[in-house]
């Protein structure tokens, strides 16, 4: 067989240039906005690749942003990515876009319940400071199959929430453990503050009376729901859920030498404004939630808990602002003495 000199060539050569993100896509004015998807697999392997790169650009302008917004002390909201009010960065869609949408199969399903905690001590133990016990105390147990019909956006992500007390005053709940597919997505959450994790497989399948969403970690069942259709105690109560955590969420980002507690979704002062999602499907019914006992929060609910919630299928309709919210921040260039407790600042909100 002959040689290829010019092969041979470029693979001994210790020069090379591997483009992620296209020059004309790297200033983030340039980047593009989101793709439903309809411009995808459908055999133009650019219009495929380009599409990915813009998913990239997207992913990298956003953290960015929320680094940004996280390490400046003199910050206390982020409107819309600091582009301010009235410029959401999901824009809103009109009747015949969202219909389009709708048609094409675009949208977001969903199981979710709420369970009454069953280890009080265990519950305290993840609500560090300033963060305190709610009201009511409740856990959060949902797997959402993101963007479904958008071969490029779509993913699946579990979240294993407690509620909490802000020092705001406000309740929100606290993102306790969050498994996803793809790297991409477990590289903005951990920018974000949400405990992501990449898992070898998350499922999520759909029949007629039932749903079941799996999670599987160095092969073995991690997290899972079982949703089966049936009677609850009280149906109103659960649409008043919404999606239990509805955007309202709290994490810690790390910054250097500390952490910074905010809230995703409305602040104070701040109406979110967002188009309500079109519910495409909703069924009320039982959930067997089941977490791998090693799990530090496992003992947060019984074993194979059984609750009352529902599977639901839904699709946004864009616009309203998104807005995140410092509520604490710990450390960052505050000084301490070895062993004592981290200072805690708390912003002044108008």
């Amino acid at each position: 067989m002959a040689a290829n000199p010019k092969f041979e060539e470029e693979v001994m050569s210790q020069n090379v240039v591997t483009r992620s993100i296209p020059e004309e896509l790297v200033l983030p004015q340039n980047y593009g906005g989101p793709s439903d998807g309809s411009d995808v697999g459908k055999g133009d392997p650019q219009a495929d690749q380009r599409a990915i790169q813009l998913k990239l650009a997207r992913s990298r302008v956003g953290t960015d942003r929320a680094e940004r917004f996280v390490n400046d002390p003199n910050q206390n909201w982020s409107i819309n990515g600091g582009r301010g009010p009235g410029h959401s960065l999901v824009p809103s869609l009109n009747d015949e876009q969202l219909e389009d949408h709708i048609a094409r199969g675009l949208g977001t399903q969903g199981i979710f319940t709420v369970i009454e905690p069953v280890d009080l001590d265990l519950y305290r133990s993840f609500l560090s400071a300033p963060l305190q016990m709610p009201e009511r105390p409740l856990v959060g147990a949902t797997l959402l199959d993101m963007n479904s019909g958008n071969p490029i956006n779509r993913f699946q992500e579990g979240r294993f929430t407690v509620k909490c007390l802000c020092p705001d005053g406000l309740e929100s709940w606290l993102v306790v453990s969050t498994p996803v597919p793809f790297n991409l997505q477990c590289r903005e959450g951990v920018i974000w503050g949400w405990p992501k994790y990449v898992a070898d497989q998350i499922s999520f399948s759909r029949e007629e009376n039932s749903a079941r969403a799996e999670v599987l970690y160095f092969g073995e069942e991690r997290y899972s729901l079982d949703f089966t259709a049936g009677p609850v105690k009280d149906e109103a109560a659960l649409k008043a859920l919404g999606r239990v955590e509805g955007g309202n969420t709290v994490s810690w980002y790390w910054i250097q030498g500390g952490a910074v507690l905010c809230r995703q979704g409305r602040g104070p002062g701040f109406q979110n404004g967002r188009t309500a999602p079109r519910i495409l499907d909703w069924q009320a019914g039982q959930v067997k939630v089941h977490v791998r006992p090693s799990d530090p929060w496992a003992g947060l609910i019984p074993e194979d808990s059984v609750t009352d919630g529902y599977y639901s299928k839904f699709i946004g309709g864009g616009g309203g602002d998104s807005v995140m919210t410092k509520l604490a921040t710990v450390g960052g260039g505050s000084v301490t003495k070895v062993g004592s407790n981290a200072s805690i600042r708390v912003p002044e909100f108008d």
